[in-house]
């Protein structure tokens, strides 16, 4: 399998800055995201015997859960563009016989044909410098009775979560030179979050029976430090802050506490998440 295209600016990201700040925060981010991996195991529906391809598998939970429900006559294999996270996966998965970790992008990588029963994601399809591309050749891969099933983000506005520290941020200091004016579906965390976007694009990959159905789960954020931390560390907060002043970054940490604060239950801050789970047929 090849492993990436040095020149994308994505897999770059998740083999450098990105991907080392994932890995510093990969437990607080995975708790956070727990609710919505577990949605997506509900639909993906992994039988046993079944042959799975995990895309973007990040620290490789998913993949351990999926080579469970598959049993000892079936296989997973996970496949991530970050070196520095998919060595996590690795380790984690050591000594699972029907797991397999590797680095790879699905867009060029050969993943062969009519080959998995089961492709899936969790979270890992949006940073696709060609998507169509992707998809189409993950559907080769897939067997003629095989499906896609993957979780996604909705659109930036209905994830507050993450929208509106940003927008505080952004009334304190200057957006990123790139930022504006900003196609949404570009590479990110939420180009699939327009659903005919996202339908047109796997359309044109080839897929049919295409359902995303829209999933609300509140994300929880932890305690209001923690939640704080996170926002302070990841994500568009995190980017505008590395050139910041430190008066700049006092009054950006007051703003986004405030905006965390109205999410704060006592028992921690959970805020309105939405996401996609999307799912076709070959």
């Amino acid at each position: 399998m090849s492993k990436f295209n040095e020149n994308s600016e994505m897999q770059k990201f998740w083999n450098e800055e990105g991907g080392e700040k994932w890995v510093e925060n990969i437990d607080a981010v995975e708790a956070m995201i727990l609710p919505m991996s577990n949605s997506l195991l509900e639909q993906t529906a992994a039988q046993s015997g079944e042959y799975v391809l995990d895309v973007g598998c990040g620290g490789g939970i998913t993949s351990i859960k999926l080579a469970a429900q598959v049993g000892d006559t079936g296989k997973v294999l996970g496949v991530d563009v970050s070196e520095p996270i998919i060595s996590i996966a690795t380790d984690r998965g050591e000594g699972i016989a029907n797991l397999e970790f590797q680095l790879g992008d699905v867009t060029s990588a050969d993943l062969g044909e009519d080959r998995f029963d089961l492709i899936t994601s969790r979270f890992g399809v949006m940073f696709f410098d060609d998507p169509v591309a992707a998809f189409s050749n993950m559907r080769r891969a897939l067997k003629p009775t095989g499906r896609l099933v993957f979780i996604c983000w909705q659109a930036l506005e209905r994830n507050p979560w993450m929208g509106e520290p940003a927008a505080a941020t952004f009334e304190i200091l200057p957006p990123p030179a790139d930022a504006a004016p900003r196609d949404p579906t570009a590479p990110g965390p939420f180009s699939l979050g327009d659903a005919e976007h996202l339908q047109k694009i796997l359309q044109a990959a080839g897929y049919s029976q295409i359902d995303p159905l829209s999933v609300d789960i509140p994300i929880s954020l932890g305690s209001l430090d923690n939640a704080l931390k996170l926002m302070t560390k990841l994500g568009p907060t995190a980017e505008a802050l590395q050139t910041a002043t430190e008066e700049e970054k006092a009054t950006v940490i007051v703003a986004v506490r405030k905006v965390l604060e109205k999410y704060d239950s006592g028992n921690g801050v959970s805020a309105p998440a939405a996401t996609w789970i999307v799912k076709a047929s070959k």
